[in-house]
């Protein structure tokens, strides 16, 4: 499974901070570069903010990412190790990119995650530019470099395998903080067309089971904790709490299981009919995506 980093938080030389706030088009850079890895089929996305940076969580609360807060005397590839270590057991490739770069397009994603190579860069006009695909069995090289010279000194320490691969995407270079405009290219942009969006929930007397429900399930199975799990989200863990209440409520069945105390200390994890609910749900939602996409197609053509 691919997932995607993208990395708002950490200190480079001579450069500002990140702009994840900035309008691009009509949707702020951070929330741009979220649609386009789920547009791209990816579902698992870490985003690494400031450890006070409730503002750029906010704008994408609602896209079901994960939250990683970097001390601010992180450089920008601690607050990139950060995201690694969180990802490394959770996937089988990553692809790395910060927000100042938002307008690579969908294409040049599956480029990058269906080539071969140990580190995959997009190029274009023989300049390399942004996300860089990264197999999740070398993260731990990654990890152990002390250099500075960020992750492009990493990977050249590494010894890794790296593929450059030439692309037709000027998006791939295009710095929001350094371009003069961005229009042309907004105006091509993958997410300028219009498609369809797909979220689907579980209801009895109440809607139970969403994209958000769904979520907070998963963390908990991966972290063993349900404050853990709300932290990851953004939310607080009263609202975690209730989530969980409210499915409980209505499956008429525990999804939660806790222990308290132990020498190893309490943890909880998610009972065998949470664990079938979550895999069937994303097996379902998979299947309605390709039927919906076929459907759109079908009605809307003329768009």
């Amino acid at each position: 499974m691919t997932a995607a980093l993208i990395i708002a938080a950490g200190r480079t030389s001579g450069k500002k901070r990140f702009e994840p706030e900035k309008q691009i088009g009509t949707i702020p850079a951070v929330q741009r570069i979220a649609l386009l890895f789920q547009q791209s089929g990816i579902r698992r996305i870490v985003l690494v903010c400031g450890s006070d940076d409730r503002k750029t969580e906010k704008l994408v609360s609602h896209m079901n990412l994960v939250f990683l807060q970097s001390p601010d005397s992180y450089e920008m590839l601690d607050s990139i190790k950060m995201g690694l270590t969180y990802l490394q057991d959770k996937c089988t490739q990553v692809l790395i990119t910060h927000t100042d770069v938002p307008l690579f397009s969908i294409k040049t994603v599956h480029t990058l995650m269906n080539a071969d190579g140990d580190v995959r860069i997009p190029s274009c006009c023989g300049r390399c530019g942004h996300p860089v695909l990264l197999q999740a069995e070398h993260i731990p090289v990654i990890l152990s470099y002390r250099g500075k010279d960020g992750l492009s000194g990493a990977i050249r320490a590494s010894g890794l395998n790296r593929r450059i691969l030439e692309v037709e995407d000027e998006g791939v270079l295009t710095n929001i903080q350094k371009a003069t405009s961005c229009e042309r290219l907004v105006e091509s942009h993958d997410l300028s067309e219009i498609r369809p969006c797909f979220r689907f929930q579980l209801l009895r007397e109440r809607p139970f089971y969403g994209p958000g429900a769904h979520q907070v399930l998963r963390l908990v199975e991966e972290t063993g904790s349900l404050s853990s799990a709300c932290r990851h989200m953004g939310i607080s863990y009263t609202k975690g709490r209730k989530i969980v209440s409210t499915l409980e409520e209505q499956l008429g069945h525990s999804v939660i299981e806790s222990r308290q105390g132990g020498k190893d200390g309490g943890f909880s994890c998610v009972t065998p009919e949470a664990k079938k609910l979550m895999q069937s749900y994303d097996a379902f939602c998979q299947e309605a995506e390709e039927s919906l996409q076929e459907l759109f197609g079908r009605h809307f053509a003329y768009l």
